[in-house]
């Protein structure tokens, strides 16, 4: 390090797997450096393509670092400067004038996952939204239907330490492309293929992750569950499954064979577009391999089918047995592995109101209709689906609109005042992961830019605004963190407040070896696993090819390695490479409909139209397109590609289907 330069632990707030361990490097009290910390055993000292360039996003010229009134129309993105005491003394009188006259449900946080730390993501905010009894935000957009369904399955969202992977002899990743996604499960991957093991890849996409490993199986779009069904269906109508497992781990097994024995390996060729023999192949290394690790990804839990799908993917894990061996069994999430105390118990009834569906909410709802919105870590403007409907809910005059964000972004620009927020380089915060078991202290390396804040100093003070004086809601950090470290469960041993000063990584009491449901018992009722299905889903509609109409696309929009949604989606050095906007198409698709690689296209349905550039590109399979999520939509003809998709909810967890959507498609006049 150069003089008088110190290195200090952070944690990386953003939505993805990884969570990883960083050291920022302060000089003169600026941060000069940020690099990998090598002493996490998973993050391993390396940085995604996105964290590499963090340096641009924190000194980035349009940060916001003074508090800021609207003075134009809303979207327009005119503004003023206030003070704090201006805009919270004014936002205050409103929003207690909304509880007057309308209740408490009138007000609607909508929030996600722009910074997951314990204190910016669910701490000071779900305390003051219970106090006022507020609309209670269902958080879905992202992975609800998938958490539901695994929690239907097994008690809970965790699978095997991700520290086992290199022991798995096949790794079947299903809707999973953790070379844009997961980088930091690349070399275990890489050590198990080492080793002897094979790794392939399920996905209608051809992801960097398919061209990088052994086989890929590319079924139509939204085919998933009939793929998991005939495969099940296989596996029991050639004795090749753990019948010992699960009749004696496991419920509802007659339910299932029920299900599966219509999908014979013909049909679900039929269906899936899969020659019959990779099919049959496949159910075979399923059956033979050990140890067998499923590791689906959230892609999988995106459309219409999301939880019957992630339930038939979980129920193979069962029928195999393959939860028997260490680094067998299915790794979708291990979010639930982390027994903190829940520093906002839920108290009293509140009205309900799914993220996924906050156009119908902003547009539609009375009794009282919303009239004070608070957005906070998310981006709703452009990430949220239906995009004309929100955007037409967000220019209402009547709404308070209240966003507090790093930049102005296209939900900012309808504000009417947009607070300034700190970066996590600069607070103090506690991470954990979704992937990975381990706990970590970020620590703040230099003061918040500016006049920025973090979350709960800004709920802290939003609660003096509305004249709430309660002690809960003005705990500070160090008391909160204490708080959620004490919940007396032993996979905390040892891990509190002055630990982690002295260790800022520190792993769940929880040897990697432990084998979920074997070593450690189900947490359902009965201590079962369940092999019938999730309610509400495997109807009819649900196992049926679902083609569209002659003319229509399937449109799939995955994540990227350059962004995380709309995070990162100013930076000039991560959007140099793709400058607009794309449409990656088959060569055969563009030739039929006359479109030269390179130029622009409408592509339209009964929601919406956005313009972008076609590129030919074998990543979609013909009758199938991609645009990468998400843009800022103010940046080109000032809409993204959420114009086109959907409110509609999957079919148990409430959450998003942003993969079941098509649209038509002609080059631009």
């Amino acid at each position: 390090m150069a003089a008088g330069e110190i290195a200090v632990h952070g944690a990386c707030p953003h939505d993805c797997y990884d969570t990883c361990s960083l050291r920022v490097h302060v000089q003169d009290g600026v941060i000069r450096r940020i690099e990998g910390d090598p002493s996490h055993p998973l993050t391993r000292g390396f940085l995604c393509y996105k964290v590499n360039h963090y340096l641009e996003r924190l000194n980035h010229p349009q940060r916001l670092l003074h508090p800021l009134r609207r003075r134009g129309a809303k979207g327009a993105g005119e503004f003023e400067r206030v003070t704090w005491d201006e805009a919270m003394a004014e936002i205050g009188e409103r929003v207690q004038r909304v509880l007057r006259e309308h209740g408490g449900e009138a007000v609607l946080p909508y929030s996600f996952a722009g910074n997951m730390g314990l204190l910016a993501g669910g701490a000071l905010d779900a305390r003051l939204w219970g106090r006022i009894g507020a609309s209670r935000l269902e958080r879905t957009i992202c992975t609800a239907a998938g958490h539901a369904a695994l929690r239907w399955v097994f008690g809970t969202v965790m699978g095997p330490d991700p520290e086992t992977i290199p022991a798995a002899a096949f790794v079947l990743l299903w809707g999973a492309n953790p070379m844009a996604t997961n980088v930091h499960q690349i070399p275990l991957l890489d050590e198990a293929r080492k080793a002897g093991g094979e790794v392939w890849t399920i996905d209608p996409l051809r992801t960097e992750t398919a061209r990088r490993y052994d086989r890929h199986i590319q079924p139509r779009p939204a085919t998933d569950l009939a793929l998991a069904l005939g495969l099940g269906r296989e596996l029991v109508a050639t004795g090749r499954y753990d019948r010992e497992f699960a009749e004696e781990r496991a419920e509802g097994f007659r339910d299932y064979l029920g299900l599966v024995e219509p999908w014979s390996i013909t049909r679900t060729a039929e269906v899936t577009g899969l020659e019959p023999a990779a099919i049959a192949e496949l159910a075979e290394r399923i059956a033979a391999a050990r140890p067998l690790l499923l590791r689906p990804g959230y892609g999988v839990q995106r459309q219409s089918d999301s939880a019957a799908t992630v339930w038939a993917i979980a129920a193979l894990s069962v029928i195999s047995g393959a939860w028997r061996d260490v680094g067998g069994g299915l790794l979708m999430g291990n979010g639930d592995a982390f027994p903190l105390r829940d520093l906002a118990p839920v108290q009293g009834a509140a009205r309900n109101v799914n993220m996924v569906q906050l156009g119908d909410a902003l547009l539609d709802l009375t009794k009282p209709p919303v009239q004070a919105l608070f957005v906070y870590n998310a981006n709703p403007a452009a990430t949220a689906p239906d995009q004309s409907r929100v955007l037409a809910g967000l220019a209402r005059e009547d709404l308070l609109t209240v966003v507090h964000e790093q930049m102005l972004t296209d939900t900012a620009k309808y504000a009417d005042f947009v607070l300034p927020a700190a970066m996590s380089m600069e607070v103090l915060d506690l991470h954990t992961s979704y992937w990975h078991r381990y706990v970590q202290l970020s620590l703040p390396a230099v003061p918040p830019q500016g006049e920025a804040v973090s979350n709960p100093e800004f709920f802290r003070r939003l609660a003096r605004a509305i004249g709430l004086t309660d002690a809960e809601l003005q705990s500070d950090d160090r008391s909160l963190i204490e708080e959620a470290l004490t919940s007396g469960h032993p996979w905390l041993d040892g891990i509190t407040f002055e630990a982690l000063l002295r260790e800022p990584v520190q792993k769940l009491r929880l040897p990697a070896e432990t084998r979920p449901f074997v070593d450690l018992p189900v947490p359902r009722p009965g201590g079962r696993l369940q092999l019938a299905p999730p309610p509400g889903t495997m109807t009819a509609q649900a196992v049926a090819a679902r083609r569209g109409r002659p003319g229509e696309f399937d449109l799939l929009t995955p994540s990227t390695r350059e962004t995380i949604k709309s995070s990162f989606g100013n930076l000039p050095s991560l959007r140099r490479g793709h400058p607009l906007p794309e449409l990656l198409m088959a060569g055969e698709d563009m030739a039929r409909l006359g479109i030269a690689h390179g130029t622009r296209v409408r592509v339209w349905n009964e929601r919406g139209e956005v313009e972008l550039t076609a590129l030919a590109s074998d990543v979609p399979q013909p009758g199938s397109v991609v645009s990468y999520a998400v843009r800022w939509n103010h940046e080109d003809h000032g809409r993204n590609v959420n114009r086109l998709t959907s409110q509609a909810l999957s079919d148990y967890g409430g959450g998003a289907t942003f993969y079941t959507v098509r649209v038509r498609i002609e080059a631009a006049g």
